[in-house]
């Protein structure tokens, strides 16, 4: 009982913050969803240096850090998708509050596909290391470290740079190619419970929802738009756009 009250002092602040964006996701008040994405940036990210990391929250099952986040996380995205993705984690956060939408680039399907996998590799690599370490090694090369933390290596700042920039034209790219964590709940999402799927009876194609989506996760097969569970942060953004109300969460 002492360690789980322990657990929970340590974490309480990640904890209000998941409460808060799942319960706000589930009332679909996605006008407050960029109020809670700057939150997340200050306080998670800034104040509490984004420690633990969300993106080397996995690896912690390994080492003497812990795994509470990474759990925590990987049930409530089961019940209810990928919320803690689109709603809390202050890496994503900072991504998609620094995109300059008119200088959007998109990644041609094909290409993303395959860019997708690179998040399977690095979890691969960093998985190997930590085991054979027995240390955290993926925060010794993790960007965020740097804009949080003010502090790491010059290949971490280097990356910090180039992510950032990236960012700019790419929307959520360390997200959507990068990020060992995300990799890991694109697999677990696919099982969740609640999520954003497409009412084929009220949707037209009209594709603007696609156009929308910041992590490519609406699909286009055979004239039919599907919402890939495993890709999908949650962000009702394809709700909110949508005149016929196609796209809803249940």
């Amino acid at each position: 009982m002492n360690q789980i009250l322990e657990i929970l002092s340590k974490y309480y602040i990640w904890i209000i913050f998941m409460g808060a964006g799942i319960v706000i996701y589930l009332l679909k008040l996605s006008p407050l969803r960029k109020t809670m994405l700057f939150l997340s940036v200050i306080i998670l990210g800034f104040y509490l240096g984004a420690c633990p990391c969300p993106s080397g929250s996995i690896f912690h099952i390994f080492t003497s850090v812990g795994a509470f986040l990474f759990i925590f996380t990987a049930v409530t995205t089961i019940l209810f998708g990928r919320v803690y993705c689109g709603w809390v984690c202050p890496l994503g956060a900072v991504q998609e509050l620094i995109h300059a939408d008119k200088y959007k680039v998109k990644i041609p399907r094909k290409i993303d596909k395959y860019l997708r996998y690179m998040r399977f590799i690095i979890l691969g690599i960093f998985l190997y290391l930590t085991i054979i370490s027995s240390r955290y090694m993926w925060g010794k090369y993790d960007p965020f470290k740097v804009l949080f933390n003010f502090s790491g290596n010059r290949v971490t700042f280097i990356l910090l740079l180039v992510t950032l920039g990236l960012s700019i034209f790419i929307e959520r790219v360390f997200c959507r190619y990068i990020c060992p964590m995300g990799g890991v709940l694109s697999i677990i999402s696919r099982f969740s419970i609640l999520g954003i799927k497409i009412d084929k009876n009220k949707c037209i194609s009209c594709q603007r929802c696609e156009k929308i989506c910041p992590v490519g996760a609406i699909e286009n097969k055979e004239k039919e738009l599907i919402i890939n569970k495993g890709e999908c942060i949650d962000c009702l953004r394809c709700k909110d756009i949508c005149s016929k109300g196609a796209p809803n969460c249940r």
